[in-house]
């Protein structure tokens, strides 16, 4: 009789819920949770049936705790946090903390960015989550309406070529969108930069199409800019050097062309990595996990070292390159998409130009969940493409159907 009490419980407590009593419903659920403390579902229930935003919150990521990969709970969790940062108005760091959460697990919830306007700091932070909210919904009205009275009050002399927001003085690097504006040291695009690059995608978006509207060298120069900071090299040249034939192209253009010539060439050299050891001498297969989250990389290394895999870290492109030239070539890597200077496109069509590792089967591992982000996945080489908060099931499946593959054919 104790043994079923639980599931007596959750039934008398799912019955309530539906009949709309809630405080019964969260009074049932919390006996369960106490009774049973991993129970993922009585955590999402006592989240949905909770008296305050922060509790619900809590409890949902009790159920996320217990379970990563369950979606509906995944799902939910950022406009929960959006729910808790609107009543931090006494308290605006919390609530900047929770609304950074909340962008970061869903890059365009709309009414997260919002929020982060309304508790930015300064007037050019706010612009810049405005314009954010934008790029996701044109129409939204309090987005444009906050844009207005900005405008309104200040006086401003310049414009960002790519996201188009102003400033009072000339920048050499926008501080908004955080786009270096010019390829005359083409080595700082790989320098880590805290780079929105939702924000940069939907600008560059803007840009192309605007190219294709009505062409002109300024247009095309600039996207090819943007493309540069986000770590597409080769179509930033491109760009640059279409640029370069059109009428009013600047001169200077054509010495930034020789110089971005020039690293990319020193690039691809780094790609060209000689290995020491290949995977077949290993007694345990080898994942190169590259990620510049230390808290995603330990969590894939625990998951894939308690599976029977040896791990190696990286915390960017270029370390992941210096990796593999010192431990010997991976059975495969594990890659973030967003990182600072070489993202993970970059870094998988580096990988995919050299013979030695052009077959090394590559997962991405991110919090991009867009079809455009798994469309450049495949173009850069991808054999996988996963989602955080990663299911680590998931992640051992796919890993497992990938690698015994590669270390036969090595």
């Amino acid at each position: 009789m104790v043994a079923t009490k639980p599931e007596t419980l959750m039934r008398e407590a799912i019955a309530a819920a539906r009949a709309g009593d809630k405080t019964r419903t969260r009074e049932l659920m919390q006996q369960v949770t106490e009774l049973e403390p991993r129970n993922h579902l009585a955590w999402l229930w006592r989240a949905n049936s909770a008296e305050s935003p922060e509790e619900s919150l809590d409890c949902l990521r009790n159920a996320i705790a217990i379970n990563p990969g369950h979606e509906a709970s995944k799902n939910a969790l950022p406009d929960a946090l959006v729910r808790v940062a609107a009543n931090c108005t006494n308290d605006r760091p919390k609530g900047k903390r929770l609304l950074m959460e909340a962008t970061t697990l869903a890059p365009r919830h709309e009414m997260a960015w919002l929020w982060r306007a309304g508790l930015a700091d300064t007037p050019d932070e706010a612009i810049k989550h405005l314009r954010t909210v934008l790029s996701i919904n044109p129409n939204n009205t309090k987005a444009q309406a906050g844009l207005a009275k900005y405008a309104a009050q200040g006086i401003t002399e310049w414009q960002c070529p790519i996201c188009e927001a102003k400033a009072a003085t000339v920048q050499t690097t926008c501080p908004h969108c955080r786009c270096l504006l010019s390829a005359d040291n083409p080595a700082a695009f790989d320098q880590p930069r805290e780079l929105d690059r939702v924000f940069v995608e939907a600008a560059a978006r803007k840009l192309y199409a605007g190219t294709r509207e009505q062409p002109n060298a300024t247009s095309a120069y600039h996207l090819g800019i943007a493309y540069l900071n986000m770590g597409f090299y080769d179509e930033g040249l491109r760009c640059i050097q279409a640029a370069a034939r059109m009428p009013g192209a600047a001169a200077r253009w054509t010495g930034q062309i020789d110089k971005l010539t020039r690293h990319l060439a020193q690039l691809a050299k780094q790609a060209a990595v000689v290995a020491t050891t290949p995977p077949a001498s290993r007694s345990k297969p080898l994942v190169l996990v590259v990620d510049d989250s230390a808290t995603i990389r330990k969590l894939v290394s625990v998951t894939l070292s308690g599976a029977g895999y040896e791990v190696l870290e990286a915390d960017s492109g270029e370390t992941a390159i210096t990796q593999i030239r010192d431990h010997g070539i991976p059975g495969m890597m594990v890659l973030d998409v967003n990182m600072p200077g070489m993202d993970g496109f970059a870094l998988c069509k580096l990988i995919r130009s050299n013979p030695d590792t052009a077959k090394t089967p590559v997962v991405f591992l991110t919090g991009k969940d867009g079809l455009l982000n798994k469309l450049r996945g495949q173009w850069a080489g991808a054999s996988e493409y996963l989602t955080k908060p990663f299911d680590p099931r998931k992640l051992l499946a796919t890993i497992g159907k990938l690698l015994p593959q590669a270390t036969r054919t090595t």
